[in-house]
């Protein structure tokens, strides 16, 4: 079946939420069930709960972790891995002509996903490292500040004034370099993803351009890639208080040649952006 299918990939807290949220008010079939909300996604996910199973259940299968925060590549998925991600694929086929998925566990499949769906047309959000590490390790720092204010009182004043920073700091020693590290497996995968995959079937665009760009990458689906949708107004849809602070994240990284090697990933994938 020549199906019309949209893979939105995207390192976790990049933004992929949010323009997966903005095409599915397009009009764009992106799932029949959605992960809820949660810390930092107060408006939902906007995930597939079918790839989001599919794929915890092989990350728990490799790594006793379902959530992909992973800094090695998965190498090799067995023949009943393969198949149950094949299955899951085919199962969409058949149910709709033009559809998509995002969850950013997708970007450890996507050599299978270049096998099983060779027409398929890749929307990539890329954010800058220092501030998905630092949305990363806020969500820890909210789920702290969440305890103390439903404690209120002497407590939650003792957190306010005397604890908040210190705990910022220590979970900042704590997750900073091992989120880089993940931001970078997820940035490399796709690029070399994008090496292999013909010209005008993937377009990568700024998370910080989103705003200033969403009627190009409307126009660009509709009339290059002739995806179906009716344009939503994005300022509808985008929040930029929910957006969270950047933290100096590189103080904390002890390996300074990730720094190196995160800029130089980003520059990369951002010469493959057609929209400046």
């Amino acid at each position: 079946m020549n199906n019309n299918v949209l893979v939105i990939t995207g390192m976790h807290r990049s933004g992929t939420s949010l323009i997966t949220q903005w095409l599915h008010k397009c009009g764009l079939h992106l799932g029949e069930q959605f992960l809820g909300a949660g810390i930092g996604n107060t408006d939902g996910h906007f995930e597939d709960l079918d790839f989001v199973t599919a794929h915890q259940q092989i990350l728990l299968a490799l790594f006793d972790s379902g959530d992909g925060t992973i800094d090695t590549p998965i190498c090799d998925i067995s023949a009943a891995q393969q198949q149950s991600l094949h299955t899951l694929v085919q199962k969409k086929q058949q149910a709709q002509t033009q559809w998509g998925w995002k969850d950013p566990r997708t970007c450890l499949f996507l050599r299978t996903y270049r096998e099983f769906l060779p027409n398929a047309k890749y929307l990539v959000i890329l954010r800058d490292y220092r501030s998905v590490v630092s949305s990363l390790v806020s969500r820890h720092h909210k789920k702290t500040d969440l305890k103390y204010a439903a404690k209120g009182g002497i407590r939650q004043f003792i957190w306010k004034y005397f604890k908040r920073d210190l705990r910022k700091k220590k979970l900042l020693q704590a997750y900073s370099e091992a989120y880089l590290k993940t931001w970078i497996l997820y940035n490399k995968e796709i690029h070399q993803h994008l090496l292999l995959q013909p010209e005008g079937t993937y377009l990568v665009v700024d998370q910080t351009r989103l705003s200033a760009t969403n009627q190009e990458i409307f126009d660009h689906l509709t009339k290059e890639w002739q995806l179906d949708l009716n344009y939503h107004d994005f300022a509808k849809v985008y929040k930029e208080k929910l957006l969270s602070e950047v933290w100096d994240v590189a103080a904390y990284v002890k390996d300074k040649s990730l720094l190196a090697e995160a800029e130089a990933l980003q520059a990369k994938l951002l010469l493959h952006s057609l929209l400046k």
